[in-house]
């Protein structure tokens, strides 16, 4: 449950940040999720060339 509370406490403190500074929550929310897909990616491609490099040095 800690981390269920922590994500709404943070989504709250996004809300009212976004309204203190002006900017829609929306937008503010969707890049977030962008950047987070993106060092998913990231993280996934460096996983996948290393097990290539492994495979690779294991044919040589």
């Amino acid at each position: 449950m800690k981390i269920k509370e922590t994500k709404i406490q943070q989504s709250e403190r996004l809300k009212e940040i976004s309204i203190e500074k002006n900017v829609d929550y929306k937008s503010l929310n969707l890049l977030l999720d962008s950047v987070k897909t993106k060092k998913l990616h990231s993280r996934r491609n460096y996983h996948q060339q290393t097990i290539d490099d492994t495979i690779n040095k294991a044919v040589k």
